[in-house]
C-alpha cells in the first residue's frame, strides 16, 4: 500500500504523523471551512472558483482572511499539484480536500484574537469506476422536510445535518437526501438539485443571505454556463417536491460526482426512470470542460 501524505500548515508529512492540537476550534466547535475539489491528470479543476468560495465563506464566519493568505499563496504556487505527485495521484482522477479552521484556542465559544489558522490539504484516489457507473445508470433520492445545514450557503465544518441526512438516505437504499422547506426543494446533503421539464433546466435560486437557500455549488455554476453554451433553456426558480417528482428528467451535481442522473425521488420514477437526453448532453459538455482544463483533447 502506498504511503499517504498530507499538507499540514505548510509542510508535507505522512498522514499518520499529521497532528492537530486537541484545542483546535475545528475539532471543538466545527469552526472552520472546507472545499472539495476534483483533480484530473494532476490538474485541480475550477481551482479559482473553489478558492473564491473559500474566501467568501471565511468572511461570512468572520475569519480574518489575512491570517490564511499564506495558505492561498501556497496553493497558487502549486501545493496541490506537489501533493498529488507525492501521493502518485498525478494520473487519472483524484479527490482534493482543503480545510481551514480558525486554529488552536484555549478560550471558550468566543474565539481569541489573532490565533493562527490550521490549514490542511488532503489528496486521495477517486473510485472512478463506481462514479462512472452511477453517472451512466443514475441514482435515487429521498426528501427530508424542515432540515438544513447550519449555514447552508457556506461549506463549514458544521456538517452533522448533512451526515445524518446521508445516513437516512442509505438506510432507505437511496444515494442522497434532499432538504426541503414547505415542500420546496433546497439542495441535497452534498449536492445541488436540477429538474428538466419541457427541455428547460430548473434549479432552486440562491438566497440573498448565506444563512438560507442552497450552496452556490461550483458545478451548479458550471451547469448554468454549459446550458448557455449548449443552447439549453435554464431557469433559477422555486422547485417543489411534486415538480421534481413529475419532471421529465432530473440530476444532481457536486465537484466529485459531476452530473449524475436522478432517476427516482421517494417512490416516484423521474420520467421513465432512466437518464434523460438533456442530462446526458450536459454530462458530455462537462466532460469536455474537464478535458480542456486538464490539457487533453475534448471528445
Amino acid at each position: 500500500m502506498t504511503k499517504e501524505f498530507v499538507w499540514l500548515n505548510g509542510k508535507t508529512v505522512p498522514a499518520d504523523k499529521a497532528l492537530v492540537p486537541i484545542s483546535d476550534r475545528g475539532f471543538n466547535y466545527g469552526d472552520g471551512l472546507f472545499e472539495t475539489i476534483k483533480a484530473v491528470e494532476g490538474e485541480p479543476l475550477f481551482l479559482k472558483e473553489h478558492l473564491k468560495r473559500l474566501v467568501q465563506g471565511a468572511r461570512t464566519i468572520r475569519m480574518d482572511v489575512r491570517l490564511f493568505e499564506p495558505f492561498i499563496e501556497s496553493i497558487n504556487k502549486g501545493a496541490i499539484e506537489t501533493l498529488l505527485k507525492k501521493n502518485r495521484l498525478d494520473r487519472g482522477e483524484a479527490y482534493i480536500k482543503l480545510l481551514v479552521t480558525r486554529g488552536a484556542d484555549t478560550g471558550g465559544h468566543l474565539p481569541s484574537e489573532g490565533i493562527t489558522p490550521t490549514t490542511v490539504i488532503v489528496a486521495r484516489k477517486i473510485d472512478g469506476g463506481r462514479l462512472a457507473a452511477i453517472r451512466e445508470k443514475g441514482i435515487s433520492a429521498i426528501t427530508i422536510e424542515g432540515s438544513s445545514p447550519a449555514i447552508p450557503g457556506v461549506k463549514s465544518l458544521n456538517y452533522l445535518t448533512s451526515v445524518l441526512a446521508k445516513m437516512s438516505a442509505d438506510k432507505k437504499g437511496a444515494f442522497e437526501s434532499i432538504f426541503t422547506d414547505n415542500s420546496l426543494v433546497i439542495e441535497g446533503s452534498s449536492t445541488n438539485v436540477f429538474a428538466v421539464k419541457g427541455g428547460i433546466v430548473t434549479t432552486p435560486p440562491l438566497a440573498s443571505s448565506l444563512s438560507r437557500g442552497p450552496l452556490p455549488g461550483i458545478i451548479r455554476g458550471e451547469v448554468k454556463k454549459l446550458c448557455k453554451k449548449g443552447g439549453i433553456p435554464f431557469s433559477e426558480a422555486p422547485l417543489s417536491i411534486s415538480a421534481l417528482e413529475k419532471a421529465d428528467e432530473a440530476f444532481l451535481t457536486n465537484s466529485i460526482i459531476g452530473i449524475v442522473p436522478l432517476v427516482k425521488v421517494n417512490r416516484a420514477k423521474t420520467g421513465d426512470g432512466r437518464p434523460g437526453p438533456v442530462t446526458q448532453r450536459l454530462q458530455w459538455l462537462l466532460e469536455a470542460r474537464y478535458k480542456k482544463i486538464s490539457g487533453d483533447s475534448a471528445p
